[in-house]
């Protein structure tokens, strides 16, 4: 009784990152439509199901052994949420996350056209991506008068009046490589 007590609790532990990741695709991703309704609880159960699986089938290796699957199972919970998380109207997390390191990683190459309406239909591209970086540097260059909407939306809520509207009304997972762009750029 005591052992399956203990497995219970390091199946919930085990549980936590997956929790916390989670939010975190939440917080950076929340344009999922209504496919986060049922994949989260999904999602959970399949990582549930792998954690408690693995809790079960592993008691009988050496404790190094069994902190070292664990933690491989781990990292293999939070890659699956990445994986399945839901996009309405954006191309998958995995390729999002992809599309941003490149365009961070051609910083040097944007280039003052990447700020013009990008076509916003090629996800493959990462013309959203390219945009914000573009946006990140040359906003010294983007006039202030009001005439600027950002991802050029003609709504009065995207209209930029000062740098500082700028990373406030990014979309979220921009707002993050806005932030990094400005600790680790020039």
């Amino acid at each position: 009784m005591r052992t399956n007590r203990r497995s219970f609790i390091n199946v919930l532990i085990a549980l936590l990152p997956t929790l916390c990741m989670f939010y975190l695709l939440i917080k950076l991703f929340p344009y999922t439509g209504l496919g986060r309704v049922i994949m989260l609880p999904f999602i959970f159960m399949i990582n549930a199901v792998l954690i408690g699986l693995t809790a079960f089938l592993i008691r009988k290796f050496y404790s190094a052994f069994y902190i070292i699957i664990l933690l491989v199972v781990v990292l293999l919970t939070l890659r699956i949420p990445v994986s399945l998380y839901p996009q309405e109207f954006s191309p998958s997390i995995p390729q999002q996350i992809n599309d941003s390191i490149a365009a961070i990683n051609d910083y040097d190459h944007s280039l003052p056209a990447d700020l013009e309406k990008p076509s916003f239909n090629t996800y493959r591209t990462g013309a959203k991506e390219k945009y914000v970086v573009a946006l990140y540097k040359y906003r010294y260059d983007i006039p202030l008068d009001g005439s600027f909407h950002l991802y050029n939306n003609d709504s009065d809520e995207d209209t930029i009046w000062s740098l500082e509207d700028i990373p406030a009304k990014l979309y979220p997972h921009h707002k993050l490589m806005w932030r990094y762009l400005e600790n680790f750029q020039k």
